[in-house]
């Protein structure tokens, strides 16, 4: 009953929350591949937040809900992310501060938990105990995902549908052994994200911003680490990854969606790649590089992407269940 009460609150916040974002139509931006360039709110960001914090908020009432280095971890980090994230939508913050934060916070929370860190298991890959080794790959999951999900925000809907398909294997893997803490992490990042995914999807009327996608990306991080389940996550969101890895290559480092030569341009409403020397490598850009398209056609691949790799994720958790693995 306690956590049919967190959930329900939870909900209501986000979905209050999403009101008031598109009531007050702050923080605008231009949808770039859309006719006349409508000006779309950018401020998603607080949908994520207002489920988190209420969620966080309801747990810590009852503490044996957030009992945990790991807890605390898993509820804060997208809080401090998805803050920084929402101030970068109003004014600029710099891309080695962002990237930063997501490392330094994580590291500040485990070194002082003093060293009284439980393992972290990865199916297949094994057990890690060494708090050595749990702060290396806490900082890096972290590091990563805060920023892999940014870096692929490009068209309406693709990142909370990712999320939704990112869900499922953790939503179904708590219902089957009633892990009730799995159960409440998963929500946290599948309730929001539907929420956002029913705005944000074409033609959006939010998007999701800076401070959405850090957000969601700590949501990520944290259930790539705390879940158990870290493998399959990981399997699920590897189009991120990639995208990421062509883009810190091809760019030559980290650097600001600002700071990157476009990897698509626009004509007639059909996007082409840019094949200018120096134009960032994206999945968009290998999306058209063969057949240009419009908008929906890049969506539509985007959502093909992550349902083939959701799909064949299952088939591998189901064989590892079946095994005894999971």
């Amino acid at each position: 009953m306690e956590l049919l009460i967190v959930i329900a609150a939870s909900t209501l916040a986000s979905v209050l929350a999403a009101y008031i974002v598109l009531r007050c139509k702050c923080a605008p931006a231009p949808d770039v591949h859309k006719p006349n360039r409508p000006l779309i709110p950018k401020l998603g960001g607080l949908v994520v937040l207002a489920y988190v914090v209420a969620s966080f908020a309801l747990l810590m009432l009852n503490k044996n809900l957030v009992d945990s280095t790991y807890g605390v971890m898993f509820y804060t980090t997208p809080i401090v992310l998805g803050v920084i994230g929402i101030i970068d939508d109003f004014t600029h913050v710099h891309e080695l501060l962002r990237v930063g934060a997501s490392v330094l916070y994580p590291l500040i929370i485990l070194l002082t938990a003093g060293g009284n860190l439980s393992y972290l298991s990865f199916p297949i890959i094994g057990h890690f105990s060494n708090p050595i080794v749990i702060i290396i790959l806490t900082i890096a999951v972290y590091g990563i995902f805060s920023n892999a999900i940014n870096m692929m925000d490009v068209v309406n809907g693709v990142v909370p549908y990712s999320m939704i398909m990112t869900s499922i294997i953790p939503l179904a893997y708590s219902i089957m052994t009633s892990n009730t803490t799995l159960l409440q992490m998963t929500l946290t990042l599948l309730i929001p994200s539907i929420v956002l995914f029913m705005l944000n999807k074409y033609p959006a009327k939010l998007f999701n911003g800076n401070g959405g996608t850090y957000s969601l990306g700590a949501l990520i991080a944290g259930l790539i680490l705390y879940s158990n389940l870290g493998t399959l996550i990981l399997l699920v969101t590897i189009p991120y990854i990639i995208n990421g890895l062509l883009i810190i290559v091809s760019s030559r480092g980290i650097k600001s969606r600002e700071k990157l030569k476009p990897s698509t341009y626009m004509n007639d409403f059909v996007i082409y790649p840019n094949l200018d020397k120096g134009s960032t490598l994206t999945l968009m850009k290998m999306i058209v590089i063969d057949k240009p398209g419009d908008e929906r056609k890049v969506i539509r691949s985007f959502y093909t992407v992550f349902n083939m790799v959701t799909a064949l994720t299952i088939l591998l958790f189901i064989a590892l269940y079946v095994m005894g693995w999971v």
